[in-house]
């Protein structure tokens, strides 16, 4: 299951720090996950599929698809937050009133 966990933190494209840090967990964690010196517990195996949108029975098997939807649609996603992310407070409030507008403008 390890090499499953560094699968989809690569295809996101995100450090052991960014991938632990939206899961609650350290940096050490993740990289003690994916070289195998610790096992995954049960409840953040089901975090990591919640939180990144990866298949249960992929993560287990490594049977099906990785992720419940398109890799691509999940890598956008992250990108989105993480520029989000980065900007100061009211760069963030004028961010969100744009994708509001945006939607507005989309559905007419």
């Amino acid at each position: 299951m390890s090499n499953r966990i560094k699968a989809v933190r690569e295809v996101l494209k995100l450090s052991q720090r960014e991938f632990g840090e939206k899961l609650g967990v350290s940096r050490d964690v993740i990289s003690n996950l994916e070289s195998e010196r610790v096992q995954l517990k049960e409840l953040l195996f089901h975090h990591i599929c919640q939180i990144y949108n990866v298949n249960p029975h992929w993560l287990k098997t490594g049977e099906g698809e990785m992720f419940n939807n398109t890799p691509n649609d999940t890598a956008k996603i992250q990108e989105a937050l993480n520029i989000f992310k980065s900007l100061r407070p009211e760069f963030q409030d004028y961010a969100l009133e744009q994708i509001k507008n945006l939607v507005k403008l989309q559905n007419k």
